[in-house]
Order: structure tokens, then C-alpha cells, then sequence
């Protein structure tokens, strides 16, 4: 299976059409992909809203009612959506050869290869939709005013739990190399979006804390996706080369320098040019374009395509035209990142958590290890504020504690890659699920104004997410 998110090759390929063609199965074949490719994906897009929507009523976030939509129509629950092979849920069988008048067989062979690659193709586009839209709404401006403060937070909210994570796993529990890279990278993500969302409602969103924690946020992810990055493509070469790691990272670097310094020149002038066109929508085309153009480019130099995506969305998200593009684009992540996270729970074999069987229970070890590391790492990167005004550090780590989606997408990338063993895979997404439940709950404790009152600071903070 290929690794790499490549756009052009795989994003904007429409898959069905080419299936159809080359197809030699017949008519019925054609017939039962068509109503099988219907079915799954009201099932994906039905499941999700009403997990969504329970979700919201109970004040979580959408995010988990997608990856508990996946887990109740993938391989551990419904059998609907099977990405990774094996008999689908009969009834749907059985409804699909009525309704395309096929036999089991086609049927079988339908979910054995072409649902899983369209389903895969939609979610890779969703990640890199999602990545652009992060950079989008990714303030730099908030960044710079507590640029120190976030800065030291984030470096050691990222070092520390990658550090903590990847040593224990290959030390502790003898884990391989290259998975307990990806489990370790999967520690440093932070979700913007989550910690935004509840120290909005605590009422905090404009307090220097939350200033601090929504720019260390911002850092989490640029330093996060850069780790991603090199560890896919330490992934992809199938060994750990010291000077293409090096050589990786700063490519990186400075692909990422460049994009930032951009986000004040080339974004506004080239905004600016598309406005001068004629032809009806210049300024949406002329942006996905460029989105596409970064992809390939990153791809071109030993990037992921993701790290191309996070950087068109950081040179345009200082533009006039930031707000309309986040509308536009925030479309695009709706559909094909629900994809997404919703395929991340349907591959998700909960099976791997029984403590009856044996070789379980070195799983649940490591994912209780995932969890533990996961909160210490952030909250210990929280003392890590050095500020002469007495602040809440408690609070400014516990607000990094959430991985939300950004954690998904480590997850769903290691899964991709064929590296991750079940256990891990699984202890991965454990380790995003129980952070992000327990972030509400201990944001409101640290952040009690009766114990330690925010300090607020003049500015608006721009907190939606």
C-alpha cells in the first residue's frame, strides 16, 4: 500500500470511473459497485451526523462521533465499511445482490478491492483538505505577542512526550523502531480546535493563558506535522538514515519558513492578482491551485504532501480573503474528512482489547503507557511558561492535553503505512480518545477562578477554530 498522499496521482483521481472501465466482471458486477458505493456512503455520512449530533448534545467533540460512527459500522461493530478485507455484514450482502441483481461472489469482491481504494482515496483527500483548512485558520499574528512563552511551551510539548513515548516503547516494551516512532509522533499533536472550544465556554479564551496555549497549539502543530512528516518518509525508505532524517528536517525547516514568511508578502499580492481576473470565482480557483501546486511541490523535495497543504493554508491565511476560504474550504473538510475519521474507527479491530486473550494484554499495557505519557508529557511542558506575571501553568499544560483530530491524523497515517501493529494502532487511538474526554473536565478544575484567576490580557484573541 502506498504511503505517500500524493494529490495529483491519488486526490483528484475519480476512481469509479476507471474501475468501471477496466472491469471484465460484467454488468451485474458494475451495478452491485454502484449500489455498494451508494450504501456505504449513506452509511458513513448517516452514522456520523447521528454520533455527531449525540456528541454535540452532551458537549464533546464532533470528532468523536466520527470515530464512534467508524467503530460501530467497521470490522468491530456492523461490518458495513472493511477496509482491511474480510466477509462484509450479510444482510448488506444479501440487500446489494437484490438491488443489483448480483451474485455473493461480486459482491465479496466488490468490498474486497474497489470499496476499500475509493473509500482510501476520499479520506487521504480529507486529510489534506483538513491540513489546509488547520493552516488557514492558524494565526500567526496571536502567535508572535506571547511568542516566547509559547514557543518554550511547545518545543517541550513536543520533545518531551515524543521523547518519553518513543524511549519506553522500544526500552519498556520492545516495540520495533519504526512504530514506536509513529506512536511517538502521534504524542506531540495538540488540537487547536478542542482546547479553543472549552476554554470558550470556561471562559478563559481571552485570558494570556489561553493566549499562551492557543499559540503553543499553533507551534504544536507545525512542529508535529514536520515530525510526521520525516518519520513517514523514514517510513517509506525502511530505515533510519541519520543524514535524511537531518537532511529532511531541514527541508522542512525551511519549506515551512518560507511559507510563514510568505503568509505577509506573497499571500495579500497574490490575492490581490486574482481579484484583477475576470472570469467568475478566480480567487477560490486560484487559491486551490495553489493548494495543489504546494502539495506537489513538497512531494517533489522528500515531503509529505500534508506538509505542502498546512503551508498553503499559513501564506493564505493572512489574506483578506482568509474567512471566505476557511468557508469554502471548511465544505470540502466536512465531507471528505468525516471520510476520514470515520474510516479511521471502521479499520479500528477493538477485538485487540480483550484481556482474555493473551497476547491482548500487552496492548492494553501499552495503551494505559500512551495515556500516561500523553497528559505528563503536556502538563509538565506547561512549567515550561517563564513569565514574570503569575500565571496559570497548570492550566496553560492541561489546555495542550487534547490531540482531537490532529491525533487522528498521526493515527490514521500509521495505520496507512502498514507499520503499526494492531496494538499499537489501537493504543494510539485510545490514547486521542481519552485525552480528549479528559480535557473538558480538567480544564474547568485548573482553570477554577476562585483558586487561580486568569489574567486577561488587551488584546482580542481569536479563538475559533
Amino acid at each position: 500500500m502506498t504511503t505517500t498522499l500524493s494529490l495529483l496521482n491519488h486526490h483528484l483521481s475519480l476512481p469509479l470511473p476507471y474501475l468501471l472501465a477496466t472491469t471484465t466482471e460484467g454488468e451485474d458486477y458494475g451495478k452491485a459497485l454502484a449500489v455498494s458505493i451508494a450504501l456505504v456512503g449513506l452509511s458513513i455520512f448517516i452514522f456520523s451526523r447521528f454520533f455527531e449530533e449525540i456528541a454535540a448534545r452532551i458537549g464533546l467533540p464532533s470528532v468523536l462521533g466520527d470515530l464512534i460512527a467508524g467503530l460501530v459500522i467497521g470490522v468491530s461493530g456492523l461490518q458495513i465499511v472493511m477496509l482491511e478485507g474480510g466477509e462484509i455484514n450479510p444482510a448488506l450482502s444479501h440487500l446489494i445482490e437484490i438491488l443489483a441483481n448480483s451474485t455473493p461472489e461480486q459482491v465479496q469482491a466488490v468490498f474486497d478491492v474497489p470499496i476499500p481504494i475509493i473509500v482510501e482515496e476520499y479520506a487521504e483527500f480529507g486529510v489534506v483538505v483538513l491540513l489546509f483548512l488547520i493552516g488557514l485558520e492558524s494565526d500567526l499574528k496571536e502567535l508572535l505577542k506571547v511568542g516566547f512563552q509559547s514557543a518554550s511551551v511547545a518545543i517541550v510539548g513536543v520533545t518531551l512526550p515524543f521523547i518519553l513515548g518513543f524511549v519506553g516503547l522500544t526500552f519498556i516494551f520492545h516495540i520495533p523502531a519504526l512504530p514506536a516512532l509513529f506512536a511517538g509522533a502521534a504524542l506531540t499533536a495538540t488540537s487547536i480546535g478542542i482546547t479553543a472550544k472549552v476554554m470558550q465556554d470556561i471562559g478563559v479564551l481571552k485570558s494570556k493563558e489561553g493566549q499562551i496555549i492557543l499559540g503553543a497549539a499553533i507551534l504544536d502543530d507545525i512542529l508535529g506535522i514536520v515530525i510526521l512528516a520525516v518519520v513517514i518518509s523514514i517510513v517509506e525508505t525502511g530505515e533510519i538514515d541519520v543524514f535524511n532524517a537531518i537532511r529532511l528536517i531541514l527541508t522542512a525547516a525551511a519549506f515551512m519558513i518560507a511559507a510563514v514568511a510568505m503568509n505577509r508578502f506573497f499571500g495579500p499580492w497574490f490575492i490581490t492578482q486574482l481579484e484583477k481576473l475576470k472570469s467568475p470565482n478566480s480567487r477560490g480557483m486560484g487559491s486551490f491551485i495553489l493548494f495543489i501546486f504546494l502539495n506537489f511541490l513538497a512531494g517533489v523535495v522528500g515531503l509529505e504532501p500534508i506538509l505542502g497543504a498546512f503551508a498553503a493554508g499559513l501564506i493564505l491565511g493572512g489574506t483578506k480573503a482568509r474567512e471566505d476560504l476557511i468557508d469554502g474550504v471548511g465544505v470540502l473538510s466536512v465531507i471528505f474528512s468525516t471520510v476520514f475519521f470515520v474510516s479511521i474507527g471502521a479499520k479500528t479491530d477493538l477485538s485487540v482489547l480483550n484481556p482474555a486473550i493473551p497476547a491482548n494484554r500487552e496492548g492494553l499495557i501499552v495503551a494505559g503507557f500512551l495515556i500516561i505519557v500523553a497528559v505528563v508529557g503536556k502538563v509538565a511542558a506547561g512549567f515550561f511558561a517563564f513569565s514574570q506575571e503569575k500565571i496559570n501553568r497548570l492550566g496553560i499544560g492541561t489546555g495542550m492535553i487534547p490531540r482531537g483530530e490532529v491525533g487522528l491524523v498521526f493515527a490514521g497515517l500509521g495505520a496507512a503505512t502498514g507499520a503499526l501493529p494492531p496494538s499499537i494502532d489501537v493504543g494510539i487511538v485510545l490514547m486521542v480518545i481519552a485525552t480528549t474526554f479528559l480535557s473538558p473536565p480538567l480544564l474547568r478544575l485548573v482553570f477554577d477562578t476562585s483558586e487561580s484567576p486568569a489574567q486577561p490580557v488587551p488584546s482580542d484573541a481569536d479563538g475559533s477554530s
